[in-house]
């Protein structure tokens, strides 16, 4: 008796194996392929863009744009491989479509939060008010922007600490790279110094670091003076 219920098992097995059990493996196969067809794409265009792309602020959202195709591209590759999986191992989709139907539903509730996350999060990238690299203040938290998803941002402060920021929280954003960025300096001089002097070697500093090939791409305009506005 217990040969026969071996012999049985064996008998289904084989027969899965064969079948469904071969489109499972094909399944699983070609989204691993997907993915490493994903990564390898975006990255790819990550260096072709890097090298045509003109200015620093198009590489930014070119970058930042790139991160989030990739990203969904797996959460799209992951949905339809695992659903086809679930209906080769013997799992009806109805029910779960249907509860996924009905769980719309939830959207007033418990899922607003996440909602109103998604949306802001598009409307970041439509907008291009926060791209990777970007010097960034928001919800009270500043930062360079190492990450930005339909969900959240990534900051990393300057202590190194790295904050996950919500979209949905976002309500105003401070960029201080977008295009330039403006640094104001008071240096203070003594009485007996001249004034006019010590603008001309500031003016001279100013020239010698636009012409340093280190600093140069970095300062764009020359350097202003506002000259002596307190004692």
């Amino acid at each position: 008796m217990p040969d026969s219920y071996v012999s049985s098992f064996l008998e289904r097995w084989f027969e899965w194996s064969t079948t469904s059990g071969l489109r499972v493996l094909i399944i699983s196969v070609v989204m691993v392929l997907g993915l490493a067809i994903v990564k390898r794409a975006m990255d790819r265009f990550q260096k072709v863009y890097e090298g045509a792309l003109p200015t620093e602020g198009q590489i930014k959202r070119a970058t930042t744009l790139t991160h989030v195709i990739r990203d969904v591209g797996r959460v799209v590759i992951l949905a339809m491989g695992g659903m086809m999986i679930m209906s080769e191992v013997g799992v009806d989709l109805k029910p779960i479509l249907a509860a996924a139907g009905l769980g719309g539903l939830a959207i007033g509730f418990g899922a607003q939060s996440l909602v109103k996350d998604v949306i802001t999060g598009f409307f970041i990238l439509l907008e291009d008010s926060i791209r990777v690299g970007d010097v960034v203040e928001i919800a009270g938290v500043g930062g360079v922007v190492e990450e930005v998803k339909l969900r959240t941002v990534t900051l990393r402060d300057l202590s190194g600490n790295v904050h996950v920021v919500p979209n949905g929280v976002i309500d105003k954003v401070k960029n201080m790279t977008k295009v330039y960025a403006f640094y104001l300096f008071e240096v203070g001089i003594a009485y007996r110094e001249d004034v006019d002097e010590v603008m001309a070697v500031l003016r001279d500093i100013a020239e010698e670091l636009r012409r340093d090939p280190q600093f140069a791409e970095d300062i764009l305009e020359p350097l202003e003076m506002l000259g002596v506005d307190q004692f």
